[in-house]
């Protein structure tokens, strides 16, 4: 291959005939064109560290003559600074490799909440309520690479749902910053880093307080509703009632301020007939809730388990857990017949109302709701402890308030 030194022109580039040989410019020193059979190349030639290096900038046609010289300069620059412009592609096309490599590693939404589903344990209600979320609300998300959601997405996403429900907006970016938060720490390199920008786009919703502002609901059965209301829970007649299931179980939660959730799956192991005590487990931070029955749940107790056939205080043939779920019809065939409308936590706020309005100490009444002492300065709080006798009055008390006349149903074989 035969070489010249010549001034580099685009006419003298352009008339050059397609057979192999280097032309070398005569004004920057090391800047070339190399001709082949098919092709015309700029490149440059310099001695890196005693060694002569060859690198090529670009087919002529790609790139103007200008175009080339400015880069023939930046690299023989860099050459004469001892730098291998090779050297510096090859680390280029490595990282880009990485960073390809890197992103194809990276989880879709739909792949990151299969995998928390997986490593999490949750409550069916609430797998089937991220479920929800993520099948519905987030849908169009599902196939994109989690840190591509940006926080204009989460923006646009969060108004367009309002529109629907506040309540489900804001649940659908609780939902997703749970997520991502968990991938976050679970997506690590080989060293042991995170490959997902740590950075959760949902913290724009806090930056601009864009947040639904959610009324908390303080709906409760008056006093003055309770005679209609536990007339109609008394009277209710469905089938598959021999055993008073649903109606015994109204009544459960509304004597105990216990959850639906888990008064729904009280099995009889938390239930203790020799002392009469009733347990939970608060769904918040896992702790059991132990209070002493009242007279006539006590006894509504003790006639359940001498009917049952079951582990679960209220059993169901139907469900796939054995027991009751979310009586919603029931419910509302009362709400129907009496006239007052209430949800299951309002058989808590119920409860709850009619517990502070109690002439009992605070101490007692906290233990009866199950509430934490938060007045970090109340040191006497930590050395109360509240008897099952002043706890089982303050329950027969809620009894006679909640019962009335049906206080001694049991007892009169009314049911």
């Amino acid at each position: 291959m035969s070489s010249s030194r010549v001034k580099l022109t685009k006419t003298f580039i352009d008339q050059l005939e397609m057979t192999p040989a280097i032309f070398r410019d005569s004004e920057i020193i090391g800047f070339a064109i190399r001709v082949n059979s098919t092709c015309k190349t700029y490149i440059v030639e310099k001695k890196v560290l005693g060694k002569t290096v060859r690198s090529t900038i670009g087919l002529h046609g790609n790139l103007t003559l200008a175009q080339a010289r400015d880069i023939a300069r930046d690299k023989l620059a860099q050459m004469s600074q001892g730098i291998n412009p090779n050297n510096e592609k090859k680390k280029a096309i490595a990282a880009e490799k990485a960073k390809s490599d890197l992103s194809k590693s990276k989880p879709t939404l739909k792949q990151a909440f299969d995998n928390y589903l997986f490593h999490k344990t949750l409550k069916p209600r609430s797998v089937k309520d991220y479920t929800i979320v993520v099948d519905d609300y987030l849908k169009e998300w599902q196939d994109i690479k989690l840190d591509d959601i940006s926080r204009s997405m989460i923006q646009a996403k969060h108004s367009e749902l309002s529109q629907r429900s506040k309540a489900q907006a804001n649940m659908a970016m609780r939902v997703f910053r749970a997520i991502y938060n968990y991938s976050v720490e679970h997506y690590l390199d080989e060293n042991d880093k995170p490959i997902l920008d740590a950075h959760n786009p949902i913290k724009t919703l806090n930056a601009k307080n864009a947040w639904n502002k959610i009324r908390r609901r303080k709906t409760y059965i008056n006093e003055d509703q309770l005679p209609d209301w536990i007339k109609a829970v008394f009277q209710y007649q469905d089938r598959g009632q021999q055993l008073e299931t649903n109606r015994d179980f109204l009544l459960t939660l509304i004597l105990t301020g216990f959850r639906r959730d888990e008064c729904e799956s009280l099995p009889w192991s938390s239930i203790d007939l020799k002392y009469g005590r009733i347990t939970s487990v608060d769904p918040k931070n896992g702790e059991p809730h132990t209070l002493p029955m009242g007279e006539f749940l006590f006894a509504l107790m003790k006639k359940r388990h001498s009917q049952a056939k079951t582990e679960w205080v209220f059993p169901s043939a139907k469900s796939e857990s054995g027991h009751i779920v979310n009586i919603s019809k029931v419910r509302q065939k009362i709400n129907d017949s009496c006239g007052v409308k209430f949800s299951f936590h309002d058989l808590r706020r119920t409860f709850g109302s009619i517990a502070e309005n109690l002439d009992y100490g605070k101490y007692t009444i906290k233990r009866l709701l199950n509430h934490k002492e938060d007045d970090d300065r109340d040191v006497t709080a930590g050395y109360v402890q509240v008897s099952d006798k002043k706890l089982r009055e303050a329950m027969n008390a809620i009894e006679d308030i909640v019962l009335g006349e049906y206080k001694t149903a049991i007892k009169e074989e009314k049911i």
